[in-house]
């Protein structure tokens, strides 16, 4: 098996646990070539005797009573039990196996049309950086890709090279940006704010300056903490995190939700959010609520965080063993992060960001799918210039069936902004067509890539 360098980097992990992950790697790792062709990993075909069991993001997810005790095993155990050298896709397209050390065929929740979709839109993208994580609200992780290309565009005559890395969607490398604003609005509501009381404020659209955490002369207009949130408002979300918020109520929420720590459970290793919050009540404390800094966040570790939101407040372990030899393999049970009511406030905002907000070009409010959402974007230069653009989100919000997570590190030329991928991913988990413009399209375009990579 080829060996991209970048996956030596976390050698201080624990071996067994990174046995797991690496078998993973040979699905959606370790390919290099051009934006026009990106060559898959060589797979080994599945036996035609081996059957097809399991679910997609509308599928039902596997209960306890699917279980037998006795032959489940722990994600430990079944990190070390992985082989590397024997993932395969089964015949009809419709599932990834792992050959398990024992002989056991462990089935993975990857869904390949999403898979599929997700490394689509990052070659799309062509960003120098860019992740996307699919998950059921369940914890089942359905898409799981990472793309890393140049860090500057080619000159004239040269290709550009990329190579996807699923490491991309467990590391930390980007900054959180508005997307942060969820974990300030959370901490708002827990302080007693109202989402539909009015604050008064000025400017705010790029920035939040001294001016804006007092109330001032210039405060021409008043919004609610809502249309803050809907509208990436930063103004509103610094003036009221300054006003109604003490220094350590940042950490506590991004703890509470997980995004200030590793990833939960063992299957999968990797950092939710790095969180660096400023403890003077100042300036920086409001520039740090509105999402400006102090805040880093996986793709995994948006996933969870919309996740949240989706579930009134509990957050599911993510989780990419589906079963064994047919026995499904029970999930973590949820651990409650927020309450649901904080849960509930906050994700009537992030409705709003789809219906009328920053998201509205791609979602609107009279889409047939109700979504809910945040966008985020920050600029950075070093070590090199990109914009990110961030989408966090679940839909339908009714009962949501998929949450997404998208990062893109772009270029000054970008191709695709977060949410307008999200939109495409969210179409194809709950709007699957047959016939050649849907389901059976990427499949097949699936299955015609695995073909030339020679299995």
């Amino acid at each position: 098996m080829t060996i991209h360098p970048g996956t030596m980097r976390r050698s201080h992990l624990l071996l067994a646990a990174a046995v797991g992950l690496a078998g993973i790697a040979a699905l959606i790792g370790n390919r290099t070539g051009t934006p026009a062709e990106v060559q898959g990993a060589p797979l080994m075909t599945a036996g035609a005797d081996r059957p097809a069991a399991g679910s997609g993001a509308a599928g039902r997810a596997p209960s306890a009573a699917d279980a037998t005790p006795a032959r489940s095993a722990t994600a430990a155990a079944v990190a070390q039990l992985v082989d590397l050298d024997r993932l395969t896709l089964t015949p009809d397209g419709e599932h990834y196996e792992a050959i398990l050390a024992d002989g056991r065929h462990a089935e993975l929740t990857l869904d390949p049309a999403l898979q599929a979709l997700a490394e689509k839109l990052l070659v799309e993208a062509r960003a120098p950086r860019g992740a996307i994580v699919a998950m059921a609200p369940d914890g089942r992780i359905l898409a799981l890709a990472g793309r890393r290309g140049d860090d500057h565009p080619p000159k004239r005559g040269e290709h550009s090279v990329a190579s996807f890395d699923w490491r991309l969607a467990t590391d930390v490398w980007a900054p959180a940006a508005s997307v942060f604003k969820l974990v300030t609005a959370s901490a708002l509501v827990a302080a007693g704010v109202d989402p539909s009381d009015k604050v008064c404020f000025h400017g705010g659209i790029r920035s939040v300056s001294e001016s804006n955490l007092r109330d001032d002369k210039r405060d021409s207009r008043c919004e609610t903490l809502t249309y803050g949130v809907a509208h990436s408002n930063n103004a509103i979300l610094g003036k009221l995190a300054f006003q109604k918020l003490e220094p350590d109520a940042l950490p506590k929420l991004a703890r509470a939700l997980g995004v200030s720590d590793a990833l939960p459970g063992g299957e999968l290793l990797g950092v939710a959010g790095a969180m660096e919050l400023p403890t003077a009540h100042d300036l920086s404390f409001a520039q740090a609520a509105a999402g400006f800094v102090g805040s880093r966040l996986s793709a995994m570790g948006g996933a969870l965080l919309a996740a949240t939101f989706a579930d009134d407040g509990e957050q599911p372990i993510p989780r990419i063993i589906a079963s064994i030899d047919g026995v499904a393999q029970v999930g973590p049970a949820r651990r409650r992060a927020v309450t649901a009511e904080i849960a509930k406030a906050v994700g009537k905002m992030m409705t709003a960001t789809c219906e009328i907000g920053s998201a509205s070009r791609s979602f609107g409010k009279h889409q047939p799918i109700r979504v809910a959402g945040k966008t985020g974007t920050l600029t950075r230069t070093e070590p090199f210039y990109m914009e990110h653009s961030w989408f966090v989100g679940y839909a339908p919000i009714e009962q949501p069936q998929i949450v997404v997570s998208i990062v893109l590190g772009n270029p000054e030329n970008w191709h695709l902004r977060g949410h307008e991928a999200a939109r495409r991913l969210i179409d194809r988990a709950l709007r699957p067509a047959s016939g050649p413009s849907g389901h059976d399209k990427d499949r097949g375009a699936k299955l015609t890539s695995a073909r030339r990579a020679g299995w």
